[in-house]
């Protein structure tokens, strides 16, 4: 009975944790199946589970089935808002909607060798400033998916030490856009000169786009030291590639502007800005898209027959950088960003989970997960993000149908964070950052059903 009570204590200290006021959003989803999404992603430890198979490959040898499948689908939510100091206007961040999947399968060919193969969406980030969102022209819209898929094989050593390793291919999708301004001279068909001067600025977003499938591979360690502790052990391969960009202007002019950047433009400008910009051209950034591996070791403990708790703690690699942004070509020359996204470093993640099976049909799940910062707090911004993350989750299984439907959420929210970089004005001159303050907030959410079958 005083292990009963250990376990609902241990299970309301999660939850109860995640109750605090959490701090910010990650670029890596804990999962994109329920039962993950419920355990916040601290799985790599948990036998006799094929979802925690996505993670550790090894963990596929402690299956008590010959064999089995799941199939889930979700929507993950994304928002940002930036809220200006000087005015205390509020502008938020819309393209906030990505649908998620996940598919794993296992059979055992001998008592000692398992195969498998699972579905996942290990990285996911998007967004798109407003028009007159302060930091649109540090970049105003991003777009990062990740779609893996990796066949899986486990040996079991004995029935307490197995090991795995997946391998496959991940389609990387990236698209970003930006908003530039750009000098009107008064013979736009000319480069701006002493006797050509700029009369005027235009301004103007440019996008680009491109998908890339690249290698992918895992590999997993786990030991069952007796029927209540488990340790395991997992690493996912970072993923990188020069995608093949394509630029291109979008939504035509957003603005014509006298050269201080703030007053109505003379007369006649609109004409010139008409003729300008049939002469533009964009062009494609440069560089990789790096995605981090990611190392996990976690420790698992069965406290009663009906509790188990499991503590993971997950290493970022340093590999995580975007391409530039694109730039704009015309008669008066090359126009760029002021300032590129940021590159990541490495840090470490922790995140625990606990599960309650009640009965024979229910089973309750919560988890906790606290990333550090990814970023230099010098370099944080809203497309990107970066700051140190918290979110905590929740989720349900039910038997039915002779296998079982899971239901998992997590909730996610940034931490305020306030810049004196993010706001500035761009005239004739060029871009200048004011200096005012800005407070950069978010919140997400990430959600999942699926059906697992055992057989």
């Amino acid at each position: 009975m005083a292990q009963v009570v250990r376990g609902m204590v241990g299970m309301g200290l999660v939850l109860g944790v995640s109750a605090l006021p959490v701090v910010a959003q990650s670029m890596a989803l804990p999962a994109a199946d329920p039962a993950g999404i419920s355990r916040s992603g601290a799985q790599v430890a948990y036998g006799y589970s094929l979802e925690a198979a996505a993670t550790n490959p090894a963990l596929l040898a402690s299956l008590k089935e010959k064999g089995g499948f799941y199939l889930a689908a979700g929507l993950e939510m994304s928002s940002a808002q930036q809220s200006l100091e000087s005015n205390q206007q509020t502008r938020f961040t819309f393209d906030r909607n990505r649908t998620i999947g996940a598919f794993g399968l296992a059979t055992r060919i001998s008592p000692s060798l398992t195969l498998g193969l699972k579905l996942d969406e290990p990285y996911l980030r998007h967004g798109k400033l407003l028009d007159d969102a302060p930091s649109r022209y540090l970049g105003d819209g991003i777009d990062i998916s990740t779609r893996r898929m990796e066949a899986q094989v486990a040996w079991a050593l004995n029935p307490n030490v197995s090991f795995g390793f997946g391998f496959g291919v991940a389609r990387l999708g990236f698209e970003s856009s930006s908003v530039m301004r750009l000098g009107i001279p008064n013979d736009p068909t000319q480069p701006a000169s002493g006797t050509n001067a700029v009369n005027g600025l235009v301004e103007q977003r440019v996008g680009q786009s491109g998908n890339k499938v690249v290698p992918s591979y895992s590999l997993g360690w786990r030991w069952a030291i007796n029927p209540r502790w488990t340790l395991g052990f997992s690493h996912q391969s970072g993923l990188k590639s020069d995608l093949d960009l394509q630029a291109g202007l979008r939504n035509g002019n957003l603005g014509i502007y006298a050269n201080d950047g703030l007053s109505t433009a003379p007369l006649g400008t609109s004409t010139r800005a008409t003729t300008l910009l049939g002469y533009e051209q964009a062009v494609a950034g440069q560089g990789s898209l790096e995605l981090p591996s990611q190392t996990t070791f976690g420790v698992r403990h069965r406290i009663t027959p009906i509790m188990t708790w499991e503590a993971d703690l997950r290493w970022f690699s340093a590999n995580y950088q975007v391409p530039t942004f694109a730039s704009i070509q015309a008669p008066s020359g090359t126009t760029t960003v002021p300032q590129e996204l940021p590159k990541g470093r490495s840090h470490l993640a922790f995140s625990s989970s606990a599960e309650i099976e009640l009965g024979k049909f229910w089973t309750l799940r919560g988890g906790l997960s606290l990333d550090q910062r990814s970023v230099d707090e010098s370099t944080t911004e809203p497309l990107l993000g970066g700051a140190r993350t918290a979110a905590f989750s929740i989720g349900a299984g039910y038997k039915v149908w002779g296998g079982e439907l899971n239901l998992g959420f997590q909730y996610r929210q940034s931490e305020d964070q306030d810049m004196t970089r993010l706001n500035g004005v761009w005239s004739s001159s060029g871009y200048r950052s004011v200096g005012t303050r800005v407070r950069v907030e978010g919140m997400g959410h990430v959600m999942a059903i699926g059906f697992k079958k055992m057989f």
